[in-house]
């Protein structure tokens, strides 16, 4: 059999088997092993179907041994995998991703990369007068060059590879279907010159050359040397040539865990000088890093732009690569790259080496010129650059980036070129130190610990152990390792889109994967749907829709589930992008899928233009979730007739002069919140739900929960700290009042601290923090922050009394001088319509100020003409009770609170809801579709009335008002174009009797 070499090549990891003997027996025995299974099932053994194993398999090995630690015990000479808690699939990140979805990638990602390299070749043999254009075709398909830059095992890269080589193969065989041996002839060519990827776990790398070398493998060739293509290294962290000609920023030396700040402090001064020229006085020449990899680009095709038919070619490839690799000139400029990427991470401390500061990196960067570094620090970057893999993409694949500069290099790189195609599937976890992932392999007991405040105390007492002191520290410089790629990323300049926030790796990746793009090339990912939703990557989506680069986004629920490990209700998405030379008149969209086989329903998938995202989300640019196509039309319809509450940047943009405040944090401001108990013990006496003494009031902290629309008493805490529904005989009742868990002072409490004058510092009270806004109503309008789109109702928003407010209830502080037309933002703000655009918007489970910014409300001028017909029935639905009088005095009823009555409610409810929907534009049959997208509200109407009597109701007032010719322009007028069917009519209801 001749020698196939790649996978049998002999390396540094088989040096530990070196000298040593296995007998026959034994090797005999774990070959059966290898051979055979057993079926768990038929409880027989069966062979393994080697023949047949591929790419799928061996990822989902790798997948599910991510899932296992190793256990031996040399006592018992035994070996075997335990599965730990905290070193699942979910917290490395690591999810095998089904074929399905790689297929559904790459149509929209790949495939248009292989029709332009069609359409080139085409193009090119025209021009040469050949009527055979196969060969130029071929030319231009081997030329194309595909990258994953959290390759895994391999997954996207065999399965792009193999759409190449299929292109390939029936080009030269002039069939769309080639024959087998066409194909494995095109397969060895295009893993060969094609495909690149880089992981950061070498097991990864290495699973991934096996499993091309599997798809590429062809009868009488060796196997193709990818060493040059396929690498480990840290994709994120690392230098571009744009950062390298910028030398040091002061930022990279931010101290973190282990640094001493004085001394950080130090670092940062005498960088920030060292730019500033005031050493090095006579350098003409020190502000620039030489970055131009031209020649090592030139080298590195010489060496794997040949094509290697034997074992001798393959070897001559890898003596060549490593020469080149360890040539002084490259060494020198990747240690260059290394120190400019290790200044975040140097210990900055007055006994570590003399950190990279601007003269430092000045002078490793002229080292052949006679200038270089102490040896100590030279030492720590390479020490670094092993710990943090460093990857530097335009030394690494300088055939792919140039860095040279000139007109065409890009803005935020400084190189130009990048790959035909990026595709992956990046891991989904936060920058942050899992301590579970990292005792799963080194303590059970801190690893199985049932809370972290157990694990907590487990881990200090490490520190205090003198015999396990040195696993203390390993998890310090694991911390302190974690804490560095943080800084970097955040800092170093590399992610100005999503190096932001509680940063997520996928987020990161994202960025990345645009970067790596050439210009007329494409992106495809798999990454959860928060990239085009939240607010943490609100900046880097705005940027792909102003640069008009989104070519798909397909969402997907994980219901079926398609990733086994993952939660079944979390949302991902394939999102597609397209080169920044391109421009994409209309992205295609379709949410709430669970199969990729559901993009062939009509309804289900749709386009949008960058400027339809832009009106729906002006502020952000993030984008609306849309079940439907007629969800996306209505929305679209809704938002040219109707502005958004505020829209940033533009001075008419705020009509209601509004603003969001949190009041009280339920964790940072706990020391300030009081339980009744403590009160009482306190000698405080309570009436109703506020607590006072003297003159003194402690007012209750009102929560989310106990608010709904027009009902500031929906929910009450127990003295048990339950919480209930308030029942209808309550509601009914004039001074029944909501309790609350805690109680607030009104007024400003001392912390016993004191500021620099003497004076003591007071901790801010109710009284306080409404007067820092400008309010001094005695209503406040809360905005339930905890909902997702399929509850019952989504945006619940309402009027409640002036009270201390938990940070999960917002609340919108408008111009007061507008508090009167306010009525008419309460009526809208409660309404079927407004609500149906929200739900639209809640793609996770709170209603951001970021989305309530972006929704469209009809401002004070259309409101006002609407006032008298919407007054009375908000008056009469939001006064039920003696505590919120101050919010009907502010609307001109000084009478005594209304009789809680649901018949009455539920008419003047309806007849507010259709009066929005005229109002909003939505003609009838919409308006039908709109309310049956509330499932919950239907489901309960017809269990208790038998049919949907809602949205009966709301049709049939809305044809009465449509007879009656109402629109933002023709009023209502109650008794004369419109007659309530209430009697007496809104806002004469019964009331209670006086007190």
């Amino acid at each position: 059999m001749p020698a196939l070499g790649g996978l049998f090549t002999d390396t540094e990891a088989d040096a530990p088997l070196t000298g040593l003997e296995l007998s026959n027996d034994a090797l005999l025995g774990a070959v059966r092993h290898l051979a055979q299974v057993r079926d768990t099932a038929s409880k027989r053994w069966r062979s393994v179907d080697y023949r047949n194993l591929d790419a799928e398999e061996l990822g989902s090995i790798y997948e599910s041994l991510l899932e296992l630690v190793p256990k031996h015990s040399a006592a018992e000479r035994t070996f075997e995998l335990v599965e730990l808690a905290g070193n699942d699939r979910k917290t490395t990140g690591s999810y095998y991703t089904p074929s399905s979805l790689i297929e559904t990638l790459l149509n929209s990602s790949l495939d248009p990369v292989i029709d332009e390299a069609v359409k080139r070749g085409s193009v090119a043999a025209s021009a040469a007068g050949r009527p055979d254009e196969s060969e130029a075709v071929v030319a231009e398909l081997l030329k194309l060059n595909v990258c994953d830059p959290a390759c895994g095992s391999g997954h996207f890269l065999v399965a792009a590879a193999r759409r190449i080589a299929k292109k390939v193969a029936a080009v030269r065989e002039g069939n769309p279907e080639p024959t087998v041996d066409a194909v494995r002839g095109a397969m060895h060519e295009v893993v060969a010159h094609c495909i690149y990827g880089v992981d950061l776990n070498p097991m990864a790398v290495e699973l991934a050359k096996v499993s091309l070398w599997l798809e590429a493998l062809e009868p009488g060739k060796p196997l193709n040397f990818l060493d040059a293509h396929v690498k480990h290294g840290n994709a994120l962290i690392g230098a571009t040539p744009k950062l390298l000609r910028g030398g040091i920023p002061d930022e990279a030396f931010k101290p973190i865990e282990g640094d001493d700040k004085k001394y950080a402090r130090f670092l940062a001064k005498t960088n920030k000088e060292e730019r500033g020229g005031q050493i090095g006085l006579f350098d003409i020449d020190d502000e620039a890093v030489k970055v131009d990899n031209t020649v090592y680009a030139r080298q590195l095709e010489q060496i794997t732009g040949i094509t290697a038919d034997s074992l001798d070619q393959v070897r001559r490839q890898e003596a060549a690569y490593r020469e080149w690799a360890d040539s002084d000139e490259y060494v020198r400029d990747k240690r260059v790259a290394d120190a400019w990427c290790a200044a975040f991470m140097w210990r900055k401390t007055p006994d570590a080496p003399r950190a990279v500061t601007q003269e430092v990196f000045r002078n490793l960067s002229k080292a052949k010129e006679g200038y270089g570094a102490p040896f100590t620090t030279v030492e720590e970057i390479d020490a670094l650059s092993e710990q943090y893999r460093f990857f530097h993409w335009h030394l690494e694949f300088p055939d792919v980036f140039a860095s040279a500069g000139g007109a065409k290099a890009d803005e935020g790189t400084g190189w130009s070129g990048g790959f035909d195609c990026v595709v992956g599937n990046p891991p989904w976890e936060r920058i942050k130190l899992q301590e579970q992932e990292f005792f799963a392999q080194r303590d059970q007991e801190i690893a199985k610990a049932p809370n972290a405040a157990e694990r907590k105390k487990l881990i200090k007492e490490l520190k205090e152990n003198a015999d396990r002191s040195a696993l203390y520290q390993e998890f310090e410089d694991a911390k302190r390792k974690a804490e560095g790629e943080s800084q970097f990323l955040r800092l170093g300049g590399r992610y100005p889109l999503t190096g932001r926030g509680d940063i997520n790796t996928y987020a990161v990746f994202s960025e990345l994967d645009r970067t790596l793009t050439g210009p007329r090339g494409r992106m495809g990912v798999i990454v959860p749907t928060g990239i085009a939703t939240d607010a943490t990557t609100q900046h880097f989506f705005k940027a792909l829709v102003q640069s008009a680069s989104i070519a798909a986004l397909y969402d997907f629920e994980n219901a079926a589930p398609l990733f086994p490990g993952v939660h079944r209700s979390f949302k991902f998405c394939i999102l597609s992008l397209s080169g920044n030379d391109l421009r994409e008149s209309e992205a295609s969209f379709a949410f709430f899928l669970h199969d990729p086989a559901e993009l062939d329903d009509a309804d289900k998938a749709f386009t949008m233009t960058p400027e339809e995202i832009t009106l729906l989300n002006p502020n952000t640019g993030t984008c609306p979730v849309f079940r439907s196509r007629r969800d996306a039309e209505i929305t679209l319809d809704i938002y040219r007739r109707v502005p958004v509450l505020v829209k940033e940047g533009d001075p008419e943009g705020n009509p209601w002069g509004v603003s969001f405040m949190t009041m009280f944090h339920m964790s940072n401001d706990s020391h300030l919140f009081h339980t009744r108990e403590q009160l009482e013990k306190d000698g405080w006496s309570l009436e109703g739900n506020v607590f006072t003494r003297g003159d003194k009031r402690m007012l209750p902290l009102y929560e989310a929960k106990m608010l709904h629309h027009y009902d500031h008493r929906w929910a009450t805490y127990t003295e048990s700290g339950d919480v209930r529904d308030l029942t209808l005989e309550e509601k009914q009742e004039p001074n029944a009042v909501a309790m609350p868990r805690y109680w607030v002072s009104e007024e400003s409490t001392a912390t016993g601290e004191f500021d620099k004058n003497g004076d003591p510092i007071m901790a801010p009270g109710v009284q306080a923090k409404l007067e820092s806004v400008g309010w001094g109503r005695g209503w406040l309008l809360g905005w339930r922050d905890i909902c997702r789109a399929t509850d019952e109702r989504t945006a619940i928003i309402g009027a409640f009394p002036r009270s201390a407010v938990g940070n999960n209830l917002p609340i919108s502080i408008m111009d007061p001088e507008l508090a009167d037309v306010g009525v008419g933002l309460i009526g809208s703000l409660s309404s079927f319509i407004f609500d149906f655009c929200a739900r639209l918007k809640v793609g996770g489970t709170h209603l951001n100020f970021f989305i309530s910014h972006q929704l469209p409300v009809l401002g004070p001028g259309k409101i006002s003409v609407f006032l008298d017909f919407i007054r009375p029935r908000v008056v009469e639905l939001g006064y039920a009770s003696n505590d919120i009088k101050e919010f009907s005095l502010d609307l001109g009823d000084k009478s005594e609170s209304f009789r809680w009555d649901e018949e009455r409610r539920a008419v003047m409810r309806a007849e507010l809801d259709a009066l929005f929907f005229h109002l909003y534009g939505i003609n009838r049959d919409d308006v039908d579709y709109i309310m049956e997208t509330f499932p919950i509200v239907k489901r309960k109407d017809v269990a208790e009335y038998g049919t949907y009597r809602t949205k009966e109701r709301i049709l049939e007032i809305y044809d009465r008002m449509a007879e009656a010719g109402v629109s933002q322009d023709t009023p209502l007028v109650d008794g004369e174009n419109f007659v309530s069917e209430l009697t007496p009519p809104p806002g004469h209801g019964p009331r209670h009797a006086p007190a």
